[in-house]
């Protein structure tokens, strides 16, 4: 729980920042499955389409990777400068030290394929999306990203979101990062109940009413005639 009166680190909104984005990349790697087009390989607009939802995989775990390593660059400074955090911060770069170290292998990885021109089967293959044995993607088959999802070849993608979701938990609990905000007013007067009338504005009111029930219904039947008499 934070303490009042306690700074945050600046280092705690970049780290919390990176995170968030890395969880959003995650999710859209899942969403991505839906892109992916089935049919005869041998087809133009199959193979194009295939391409493309391949081309939203990589980018999509790029984006993933990427975050998580900045992050991890921020944390390593956090646990420096709160002794507090060290353990957790020590816990965090073991942990995602096969991904700092494959990020840059990345692109490489990618041009070998390419250049080989085996590039979709062996993306496929590395993040256990088919079968290692298998010669590609079945005419009819679809490959379902989820947890098992090897990310840069290394991690299960379920692995890494659920240490980033923690990590950032522990931030929160610890900086209270995301505060509840305070009620606006109309929110307020909203809880507080109905606006009551003004005291003054109401005695008004009220005095008017009377001086009307009160007036003869006579009276202005008198002025209508002055005024037509005097026509």
């Amino acid at each position: 729980m934070k303490q009042s009166g306690t700074t945050i680190p600046p280092c705690v909104y970049l780290v919390a920042d990176h995170l968030d984005a890395a969880l959003a990349a995650g999710e859209d790697l899942i969403a991505s499955t839906e892109n992916w087009a089935t049919g005869d390989p041998s087809d133009p607009g199959v193979a194009g389409a295939q391409r493309w939802a391949l081309s939203r995989y990589r980018c999509h775990e790029l984006n993933l990777v990427a975050r998580i390593v900045q992050a991890r660059e921020h944390v390593a400074v956090l646990g420096r400068n709160a002794p507090r955090f060290r353990p957790l911060a020590q816990l965090f770069c073991a942990a995602t030290a096969d991904l700092a170290a494959a990020f840059n292998e990345l692109n490489e990885q990618v041009e070998a394929d390419f250049e080989t021109g085996g590039a979709m089967t062996a993306y496929l293959r590395t993040r256990g999306l088919i079968d290692p044995e298998a010669a590609g993607v079945g005419d009819l088959d679809t490959p379902e990203i989820g947890d098992e999802f090897l990310v840069a070849a290394k991690v299960p993608l379920g692995v890494c979101l659920d240490l980033v979701a923690e990590y950032l938990d522990a931030l929160d609990i610890a900086f209270d990062l995301y505060p509840e905000d305070e009620l606006s007013p109309a929110a307020t007067v909203s809880a507080n109940g109905p606006e009551e009338p003004d005291d003054a504005t109401s005695t008004a009111d009220q005095k008017s009413l009377h001086h009307a029930s009160q007036t003869p219904s006579g009276t202005s039947d008198r002025k209508a005639a002055l005024v037509t008499i005097s026509c």
